[in-house]
């Protein structure tokens, strides 16, 4: 019997494709900065076929593909959104414990990038306080590690890094 069981769990988990995800898991998010709903698609690419529409405020699986597209499991179905359109509520309450509930409200998380990784550099990267070469150093971080990207400017991404906010040249990060 208990070899049934095992079976059946394992076949449950093989159905659910989670088991599969190739990136780092990213919990569960939730779609936000659309009208109505967003495609999730076949493959990481805004022209790939459509699996099916997940609405506005709905929940998904996700894990870390890239700094565009996120790999995604929703009821069932398995494929990729764009990163824009998901958010875990965490920026949003960085915001509110760092300036506080003010009645301007901050909007830099519809901005959001995605989870991205330090990577073609010896050891670490540097944070900078502003998006230039020349800006004083707010942290260094690891090869390896992931910041939370936000903005791109075509040169540096606006990132988060363990609570720090500053800015990483985009050929650091994949």
């Amino acid at each position: 019997m208990k070899k049934i069981v095992a079976l059946v769990m394992i076949a449950a988990l093989m159905l659910t494709g989670a088991a599969f995800a190739k990136g780092t898991w990213l919990g569960t998010l939730t779609v936000v900065n659309c009208k109505s709903w967003v495609t999730l698609r076949e493959t990481p690419s805004t022209s790939a076929a459509t699996v099916t529409r997940v609405p506005l405020g709905e929940s998904v699986d996700a894990y870390y593909y890239n700094g565009r597209f996120v790999e995604c499991y929703y009821k069932g179905m398995h494929g990729y959104i764009l990163s824009q359109y998901l958010d875990d509520g965490y920026y949003r309450d960085y915001q509110r414990y760092e300036y506080g509930d003010s009645t301007e409200q901050n909007t830099d998380y519809d901005n959001f990038l995605g989870q991205l990784r330090i990577i073609n550099c010896k050891s670490w990267v540097t944070l900078r306080s502003s998006p230039s070469t020349s800006a004083a150093t707010v942290a260094r971080i690891p090869l390896g590690a992931y910041v939370e990207a936000y903005k791109y400017d075509g040169q540096f991404y606006e990132c988060y890094y363990q609570g720090m906010h500053g800015y990483v040249l985009s050929r650091y990060l994949g």
